[in-house]
């Protein structure tokens, strides 16, 4: 049986039980919470119970114990679970802070 390939260009951290990365949700005036349970470089999934369509954008602030900063997402896929979202559009200081966060994950 043929193995699936990842075409994912950054690698998918999974964030360690009892590590908690707030997800606040900003969408037309309307927001939401979840908690991020993978994170990468190139996006992040989202546990919550909301559903959006694919494509829809929404602005994310992460709040982590050891950093926080924005992006600008699209969600990518939708489950019963929470949302795959794609980062978009990120300032240089909070790709910084994103890429120090990964580097923490992974120890």
């Amino acid at each position: 049986m043929p193995t699936a390939i990842d075409k994912r260009r950054y690698q998918r951290i999974l964030v360690p039980s009892g590590h908690a990365i707030l997800a606040r949700c900003h969408l037309n005036g309307r927001r939401f919470d979840g908690i991020v349970t993978v994170i990468g470089l190139g996006g992040m999934f989202v546990r919550t119970r909301e559903s959006l369509p694919p494509g829809t954008i929404l602005q994310i602030a992460l709040t982590d114990p050891i950093v926080s900063f924005d992006s600008e997402c699209a969600v990518r896929d939708c489950t019963q679970t929470g949302i795959g979202l794609e980062i978009v559009s990120i300032e240089p200081a909070a790709q910084r802070k994103l890429r120090f966060l990964l580097e923490q994950l992974k120890r």
